[in-house]
């Protein structure tokens, strides 16, 4: 069977975008323990050598405290992700909610459940 090459790329390219979609579209509250970013409060802000800030916000209280990462002054390709621990600070989990700034300046992770001892940082 013959391919045609330019029909081939295009093609290629399209299915690999919209498995791409399928994975970002995935929805917030099943990936990020059930909890929501609104209403929060920056707890830590450290700021990079471009003037760019990284933010540890939280929102919650006890068993409902949820915590996120995000980005301000930034530029396209900065990411941000958030870890947490519960062993005392031996290990960290894997990276949480990784995300990147595609334009603009900002961006913000999902929110992650942030409680019964659990520490997070950004």
């Amino acid at each position: 069977m013959r391919t045609n090459k330019r029909a081939a790329a295009p093609l290629s390219a399209a299915a690999m975008l919209s498995g791409l979609l399928t994975w970002v579209a995935a929805p917030a509250a099943d990936a990020a323990d059930g909890c929501n970013n609104d209403n929060g409060r920056t707890v830590r802000t450290a700021f990079g050598g471009r003037g760019q800030g990284t933010e540890l916000r939280v929102n919650g209280s006890g068993s409902s405290t949820c915590a996120w990462g995000r980005i301000i002054g930034g530029a396209p390709g900065m990411h941000v992700w958030v870890d947490r621990r519960s062993d005392g600070g031996r290990t960290w989990g894997p990276q949480l909610g990784w995300i990147e700034i595609s334009s603009g300046g900002s961006v913000w992770t999902e929110a992650w459940r942030d409680a019964n001892g659990k520490l997070m940082r950004a």
